[in-house]
């Protein structure tokens, strides 16, 4: 028997605002995406990793999802942290730094936090 980690998940409340700020801050792209009169859904990912983020936006949301205090996120580890710092930077996403760890934060539209991380040698 073995357990494989598939996606995880995101509420939104723009769709649109949501794929293209992923798309430009972190190159993820929608992978599927299917709509219905009460929801739409899109999968995003990359072909680094089978891992996927499934956005979901309910029909009419336009308020914020409360995240509360617990600091759930999702990590990505990139091969120039560097440049991918100065990049969140520029684009306004940056949150912070965890100097220790040798990692930042970013934020998404939404207020969901996004681990950058470097590769390990």
């Amino acid at each position: 028997m073995f357990f494989r980690l598939e996606h995880n998940c995101i509420y939104v409340t723009d769709m649109e605002k949501t794929i293209n700020f992923y798309e430009n801050a972190l190159n993820l792209k929608v992978l599927r995406q299917k709509k219905s009169d009460s929801m739409e859904i899109a999968f995003i990912g990359n072909e680094e990793s089978a891992q996927q983020v499934e956005v979901i936006h309910v029909a009419g949301r336009t308020k914020y999802y409360d995240h509360g205090e617990n600091s759930v996120h999702f990590a990505l580890r990139t091969d120039d942290i560097e440049a991918a710092r100065a990049k969140h930077t520029e684009m306004g996403c940056f949150d912070h730094d965890v100097p220790e760890f040798g990692v930042y934060y970013i934020k998404d539209p939404d207020g969901y936090l996004v681990e950058i991380m470097p590769v390990r040698k």
